[in-house]
């Protein structure tokens, strides 16, 4: 980096803070400001004073790496945003964005519709036999065998579990009154749990297991939530932004992702729920009974499956659903 370097504004960190105030998701902004930190990197340190040609020079440079050409029309879109974002706030000392012509006459594009990684049963078992710590698992399973989004994961409380009765009974789970038997409830009035309805998902005996393997070692505290962090410093609800960081680091090992990969070739906790639901469908032939347990639907469908659910829910799903560590 150039002495100059040194006194000159860092955009990019304004900028990230914007987005995050903003409100982008922790996952994007990481991807922004890696981006821009290695063109940055790239010009020394003067992505302040960048113009059209180092721009140039950059999406070059991408082009000798081992990038696709959709990863290199979407770091050029990064740059091409933050350009125009730094114009339009009155922030940045130019009055044009360097690269608005690099872009306009850039051949690549980004994949609008790249093809999603297409795993089997025994690709997510392999997968889950890398992963030995009890919540982390346990986590994992449910995302790929309930569909769950990780904010709906996240927001389940011991009580919102009810496991075989000797098991409520030992760990203190099951405290709902709208909960039937080995079912998980997912509250569609809480706030992040994106449901028309509220849901009984059934637990059947390998949830139960893995369930049953974390709270053998959950740490006791004063949270409610199913899933708490182990930090010493904070004892107290994940976030779902916690839970995709703990898939990354699993799924990154096990080369199911990385940065420079479309998002859909990525497995995230929105992939299990494609999974799930694909598989589900695809064996069970009732789109009906995929939506209700997605929480998709209202009506006449969810009094469909809310009548007699034991028969209607429950014999179905422990007939299709897939075993994962059995």
């Amino acid at each position: 980096m150039s002495p100059e370097a040194d006194s000159q504004p860092d955009y990019i960190a304004e900028f990230v803070a914007d987005m995050r105030a903003y409100g982008k998701s922790p996952s994007t902004v990481y991807e922004y400001e890696r981006v821009l930190r290695d063109f940055d990197d790239f010009l020394d340190g003067e992505h302040a004073d960048a113009d059209r040609r180092d721009c140039m020079r950059y999406v070059a440079h991408l082009r000798e790496s081992d990038l696709s050409s959709s990863s290199v029309a979407t770091y050029a879109s990064y740059l091409h945003r933050f350009y125009s974002y730094l114009v339009k706030a009155a922030e940045y000392p130019h009055d044009s964005n360097p690269m608005s012509l690099v872009t306009d006459e850039m051949d690549e594009s980004v994949n609008k519709n790249p093809r999603r990684r297409e795993l089997d049963v025994s690709d997510v078992s392999g997968f889950l036999r890398t992963v030995n710590h009890p919540r982390d698992r346990c986590m994992l399973v449910l995302l790929f065998k309930t569909g769950m989004r990780a904010g709906e994961l996240v927001n389940l409380d011991l009580r919102h579990v009810s496991l075989s009765e000797e098991n409520d009974e030992r760990f203190g789970t099951g405290g709902d009154p709208l909960l039937n038997p080995r079912s998980l409830y997912v509250d569609s009035g809480i706030d992040g749990n994106k449901r028309v309805r509220d849901t009984l998902v059934p637990v059947d005996d390998e949830v139960e297991r893995e369930l049953v393997r974390w709270l053998r070692v959950r740490p006791s505290t004063d949270a409610d939530a199913l899933f708490v962090s182990l930090s010493p410093a904070s004892s107290g609800r994940l976030s779902s932004e916690a839970v995709a960081e703990i898939m990354r680091k699993y799924t990154r090992n096990y080369g199911w992702w990385s940065s420079e990969n479309d998002m859909r070739q990525n497995v995230t906790p929105h992939y299990c729920r494609h999974f799930f639901t694909t598989y589900l469908r695809d064996a069970s032939g009732d789109d009906a009974f995929v939506r209700y347990l997605r929480g998709d639907t209202g009506g006449d469908i969810l009094e469909t499956y809310t009548h007699n659910w034991g028969d209607r829910v429950r014999e179905k799903y422990e007939k299709y659903v897939y075993r994962l560590l059995a």
